[in-house]
């Protein structure tokens, strides 16, 4: 909610603690200034407790964090292109067909739907 908002509302609710207060204090005896006073005593408390439990809605909400990251790929030997192959029925296969599940490559051949994990050969 719009922290404007929020702000008022808690600057009425001091307002009418306040207030209240002053009623029940001021009230010399008179039934209906303490009633107002213990009225105007609830009415701020019942602002706070909204405004705590607004509060608690807006922090169990998840927050999206969106990164970026400028990564370089680098080998220490020299990089060669190779067409990857199905397992099963050797059609060609193409950087649109892995995907990334768990930390592990997944490729899946989009003619035999064979799916299988892409292990990277050791370079030594």
């Amino acid at each position: 909610m719009n922290k404007l908002v929020l702000a008022l509302m808690a600057f009425f609710g001091v307002g009418l603690l306040f207030m209240g207060l002053m009623f029940m204090i001021g009230s010399g005896g008179l039934l209906e200034n303490l009633l107002i006073g213990v009225g105007m005593l609830v009415g701020g408390i019942i602002i706070f407790a909204v405004l705590l439990w607004m509060y608690k809605l807006e922090m169990a909400k998840p927050t999206v964090i969106q990164q970026t990251f400028n990564v370089q790929m680098g080998a220490s030997g020299k990089l060669e292109e190779k067409q990857m192959k199905c397992r099963s029925c050797g059609a060609p296969l193409e950087s649109k067909d892995l995907t990334v599940v768990q930390g592990g490559m997944m490729v899946k051949c989009p003619y035999c739907n064979t799916a299988y994990t892409l292990e990277e050969a050791p370079k030594w």
